[in-house]
């Protein structure tokens, strides 16, 4: 009877981690997109110094979340996240035309993270 409770107890906080780290990547994903929108908006409205002064925190903030969520998510989705994160500085310094479609792939890919994340019945069997 014992092992059925520690067992028990063991699920139980697993599902509860799971819920809890759920939560917090579709938090922390959610602002990441909001900071590709502000990116863009900036940048359209041109104002470079506050377009590159985001993309800037919008890297040191995915480096802070990679650190952790690589333990969480998948590695290969991170990586290209992370490729294409490294490119916003680039792009908005040097004012490309291709920061459109790399925030767009950006938020896409990040979005695609999201529902990755999103515990269904499909994906736990």
């Amino acid at each position: 009877m014992t092992r059925v409770k520690i067992c028990t107890g063991i699920l139980c906080v697993m599902i509860a981690m799971s819920v809890f780290f759920s939560f917090l990547i579709n938090k922390k994903c959610s602002k990441f997109i909001k900071d590709a929108e502000t990116i863009w908006e900036y940048y359209e409205s041109g104002e470079f110094d506050k377009a590159y002064h985001e993309s800037e925190k919008l890297e040191d903030e995915w480096e802070n979340f990679r650190s952790y969520a690589s333990v969480l998510i998948h590695n290969g989705k991170l990586t290209e996240i992370d490729r294409i994160s490294s490119r916003i500085i680039y792009l908005v310094e040097h004012q490309s035309e291709e920061l459109h479609s790399d925030l767009t792939e950006l938020e896409h890919m990040i979005e695609s993270v999201i529902k990755g994340e999103i515990p269904v019945i499909t994906s736990i069997l």
